[in-house]
């Protein structure tokens, strides 16, 4: 029971931290891709404009399948600092030993490059399906001499294994003018690729017809496109090359570059954006010659060092099928027809007087007086004259190779750098250049190293140095990672491969990271180990510490000893138990060396460490501790435990304690072996009477000020100098140990930040504000504010931007106008418009379509002030003449003028009436005869009847209803009236005024 338990154990154990290890090296799988870009520049016959070039920029790009989730640290070196991570099923190694996957200083190695060969339809049709094998062909051979060109530095051998001619369309394959997503799709379609008879390749080009973009489905000036690193991946080890003639062999050599892991000359690296180097950001020809920078160089020896690159090393089978062209290009393909490909149909040498070396650059005419160039040489064996071809950038006698290859030569060594390190491993190294002379004209690059190395201050560093690994995991504290701060420790259990990068671990976190793609120089390539890490590679150092040396120490410790300074002890137990507990191996005193304890067979057994005092290193407890190596005693321990074999604890040593060899029984014993070393010098030292007393060992304090704590311990010492175990001193004498306060004085003032509030906006720019205060930590737990002037630091800013993206387009309405009436029901309107805010806050009108899919706001609607008072009808309503003020002789008459309105029966005052004008009420004098009472009479002034009235209710006669004056018109009634009837209408008024 207790056996499967612990079985168990280590199986959950196991899945979890390869779980978790296979989830960080997913997070650090990038890729990278590359985009060529292409000018056409115009020359004119007399006037000349200045010679800009054929231009490549490349892009970083993540991995197809997973773009958005993959993780790139913002504060990774930049190239040729910077490695590309990858994961480890993605390349097929072929069975060697570990150290045969680093080809350091192997340049003399022939390295193949199998590559498979795709051309799309659109590239066949152009040029015909009886020539496109011969004008591939030659192609890929000019390719194949750019890769042996001698400035590249090594042996890199291009082989062909496969040309596929698309005739019809692949299942899975997606050609356009989408550079991006045909890279993408041509990747995934060569990885499902088997060749016949076990036939692979290493690399697949796809060669295209369309002229393709590298952002959109479109036309425009991409040529090429690669990832950066991805030669003899599955998935990434592919380009794409748009066809303009021979110079695609330029393209080809240029993206194959990319995927060797070069970068362009000038980004990231020291090497100038010179005219003649291939990875140049500007592809043009230096003299009609191309080569290879040395940032170039260094690139490729950087990934041909590399695991990844394991696959070029096998030999590739033979291709008989395809006849390669004997003749150079330029004799198959004239000037006038590299011109139609670069140019058009139309195109043609240029003939004009123009004194161009077209061996040099090629010139081409289409029309009028005007030349063009792309900055590419004529192909080799191009005519240039009567007998004259192109040879390496020179016009000579047809049939002459042109100038001879010049062999590279060494330059004087510069002298030794600054050493990287101050005590124990330091690095310094001198360099020299090939270029005294430089190779030309094919000529063979320098053999050699140019860079030489060596170990300085290697004296041991002074006790309680901090580990230098641990020192540049602590450099990135500082550094935001995902947004957070860590507190970063080495993390050392990595592949042998692995062992001079950066990889660190969050500290109270579950995970580790590569935090750089190598360590600095001088950095050990392990703690058990004098070997040390130099431009990412683990090189060798021999025990007397000299860089390179196979001097090693013997079984005594002794740098190349013959094991005659000390005694070797061995042995084996065998004893058999009933009982599945803990039984003691064997006792291996202090200074022991060449520690090695191996189980005799496989078993559920485990082994186990402790010391004198019964506190286990290893396996105590009934715990099973994970494989790898444990710093125990001074030494490290190497614990194996692989599957189905028998466990071994492995040390060079030596100890500084004695240590008991357990074995933790489950079932029977498989018996195990143990051997080790003990100094001779330390035998006899036995006898000499040695000085024991006790010491403090503090921990660091776990604050620098406001109060921390620290942990005591005591520690036995010998004679002041070697801790031994604690049974050698007096346990009496022993000093009191445990939990100390320790940096209890305030800390520094220093200024509190909180965090920062809601943006007042959402979009179109906005603002947000946070707390800001001085403040004193006097404890752990008390925190005092201060005034603003008693920090030193600037005061961090309290106000900052938010939410800059612009803002989605709207519907924006404006204010509504005043409604059409004053009374009643009306219409009131606004301006609807669709607009933007962009991150200054500023409104920007757009077209209606562009809010078409969004709701309107109504930009009319109905409106009511209040009801409307009803429309009164006035007018002036003027009495009929009163009688006459005698009945005979002359008298006097008089009217009223009332201001009313119909079916009133009350009056209402005379301001009603205010805007019309009122009638005269004058009174008029009449002469009346006496004896006449009731009749017309006549007056010089007019004729009138008397018509009475009662009350307040008038029921004129027809004449006075004629004589009203209505509201509508402004005259007064007349004052004479004639009456042609005397039948009286009643008419009802309401009154208004009088």
């Amino acid at each position: 029971m207790t056996t499967l338990r612990a079985k168990i154990d280590f199986l959950l154990a196991f899945i979890l931290t390869v779980t978790r290890r296979k989830f960080c090296l997913l997070q650090l799988l990038l890729m990278f891709n590359h985009k060529l870009r292409f000018h056409t520049l115009l020359n004119g016959g007399i006037t000349l404009r200045l010679p800009d070039v054929i231009r490549f920029c490349s892009i970083h790009m993540a991995s197809s399948q997973s773009k958005s989730s993959v993780l790139l640290y913002s504060d990774m070196p930049k190239p040729p600092e910077k490695d590309v991570f990858i994961l480890p099923d993605e390349y097929k190694f072929l069975p060697r030993n570990k150290r045969a996957v680093l080809m350091k200083n192997q340049g003399n190695q022939r390295l193949n490059v199998e590559m498979l060969v795709v051309v799309d339809r659109q590239m066949m049709d152009n040029h015909g399906h009886e020539n496109i094998t011969t004008y591939v062909l030659t192609v890929l051979n000019m390719v194949s001499s750019l890769f042996k060109d001698g400035t590249i530095g090594g042996n890199i051998n291009i082989v062909i294994v496969g040309l596929v001619l698309l005739d019809e369309e692949q299942d899975g394959l997606v050609i356009n003018h989408h550079a991006d997503h045909t890279l993408n799709s041509f990747c995934h379609w060569q990885s499902t690729l088997g060749g016949r008879e076990g036939r692979h390749h290493d690399h697949a080009i796809l060669l295209t017809g369309l002229d393709i973009c590298s952002w959109k489905n479109e036309p425009c000036d991409t040529l090429g496109f690669a990832p950066i690193s991805g030669m003899c991946s599955k998935y990434r080890s592919c380009t794409i090359n748009e066809d303009t003639g021979l110079g695609l062999a330029f393209t080809i050599a240029h993206e194959s570059g990319h995927n060797f892991g070069m970068v362009h000359d000038g980004e990231g690296n020291v090497c100038k954006k010179s005219e003649g180097n291939i990875m140049s950001p500007t592809l043009a020809g230096h003299n009609g010659i191309f080569s290879w920078s040395a940032c170039s160089r260094q690139y490729l020896s950087r990934f041909l060092n590399s695991a990844q690159a394991l696959c070029l090393s096998d030999e590739p089978r033979a291709v008989k099928e395809y006849r390669y062209p004997e003749k150079l290009p330029g004799e198959l393909y004239d000037a006038d027809t590299q011109c139609k490909w670069q140019f058009g149909e139309k195109a043609k040498l240029c003939t004009l007087d123009f004194k161009k070396d077209i061996c040099k650059a090629l010139w081409c005419h289409r029309v009028g007086r005007k030349c063009e160039t792309k900055f590419m040489p004529a192909a080799e064996g191009s005519a240039c004259g009567p007998d004259m071809w192109c040879r390496r950038g020179q016009c000579v006698k047809q049939g002459d190779e042109g100038p001879r290859p010049q062999h590279g030569q060494w330059s004087e060594w510069s002298s030794w750098s600054a050493c990287s390190r101050s005590c124990e491993s330091g690095v310094t190294y001198r360099e020299r250049q090939c270029n005294n002379p430089r190779p030309s004209y094919g000529g063979k690059f320098c053999e050699g190293s140019s860079r030489s190395y060596k170990l300085c201050n290697t004296e041991d560093c002074p006790l309680n140095t901090v580990d230098y690994r641990a020192q540049q995991c602590a450099e990135f504290n500082s550094k935001q990672f995902r947004g957070w701060y860590y507190t970063w420790r080495p993390y050392t259990r990595v592949d042998d491969q692995d062992v001079c990068k950066l990889y660190c671990f969050a500290e109270g976190y579950d995970f580790f990271f590569a935090l750089a793609s190598k360590v600095k120089d001088g950095t050990l390539c392990s703690q058990d180990s004098s070997n040390v890490c130099i431009d990412g590679l683990c090189e060798r150092v021999g025990c007397d510490r000299v860089l390179g040396s196979k001097a090693v120490p013997d079984a005594c410790g002794v740098c190349k000893g013959d094991n005659s300074t000390c005694k070797i002890y061995k042995g084996q137990y065998t004893k058999q138990h009933y009982t599945n507990q803990y039984y003691g191996v064997v006792t291996i005193p202090a200074g022991a060396r060449s520690i090695r304890v191996v189980e005799l067979n496989t078993s559920s057994s485990y082994l186990a460490i402790r010391d004198t005092q019964r506190r286990y290193y290893l396996n105590g407890h009934w715990t099973v501790d994970w494989p790898g190596r444990h710093p125990i005693a001074g030494a490290m321990f190497e614990y194996k435990r692989p599957y189905n074999r028998p466990e071994s604890l492995i040390s060079t040593g030596p100890t500084n304690e004695t240590l008991i060899i357990e074995i933790l029984l489950q079932g029977w014993n498989p018996g195990v072996r143990w051997e080790y070393t003990l100094r001779k010098s330390d035998e006899k030292r036995n006898h000499i009477k040695h000085n024991y007393t006790w010491a403090i060992i503090r921990s660091q304090c776990s604050a620098t000020c406001a109060g921390g704590q620290m942990n005591t311990k005591s520690a036995c010492y010998k004679d002041l100098r070697v801790q031994v175990n604690t049974s050698y001193c007096n346990p009496r004498s022993r000093p009191a140990t445990g939990v100390m306060p320790c940096n209890t004085q305030p800390c520094p003032a220093s200024w509190s930040v909180g965090e920062w509030g809601v943006c007042s906006r959402s979009c179109g720019g906005g603002e947000q504000t946070r707390q800001v205060q001085c403040v004193q930590r006097t404890s752990q737990t008390d925190v005092d504010a201060l005034a603003d002037s008693r920090c030193a630091q600037p005061t961090p800013t309290r106000r900052q931007a938010c939410s800059s993206h612009s803002c989605p387009p709207v519907w924006t309405a404006g204010p509504w106008s005043q409604c059409s009436r004053k009374c009643g029901n009306g219409l009131r309107k606004r301006t609807v418009l669709c607009a933007s805010t962009n991150p200054g806050a500023q409104t920007h009108t757009l077209a209606d379509s562009v809010c078409a899919g969004l709701p309107k706001p109504a930009s009319q609607e109905s409106c009511f002030i209040k009801r409307c008072q009803k429309q009164r009808k006035v007018q002036w309503f003027v009495s009929t003449w009163q009688e006459c003020s005698v009945t005979c002789g002359r008298g006097s008459q008089a009217r009223f003028i009332k201001c009313a309105e119909k079916c009133l029966v009350q009056g209402k005052p005379s301001p009603g009436c205010a805007h019309h004008l009122k009638p005269s009420i004058a009174t008029r004098m009449l002469l009346l005869i006496c004896s006449l009472r009731r009749v017309i009479s006549k007056h010089p002034i007019g004729t009138e009847t008397r018509i009475t009235s009662t009350g307040a209710t008038w029921c004129p006669s027809m004449e006075s209803a004629a004589t009203s004056s209505t509201a509508s018109s402004a005259a007064s009634p007349a004052q004479i009236q004639t009456y042609n009837h005397t039948e009286q209408l009643c008419l009802c008024h309401r009154q208004i005024g009088s």
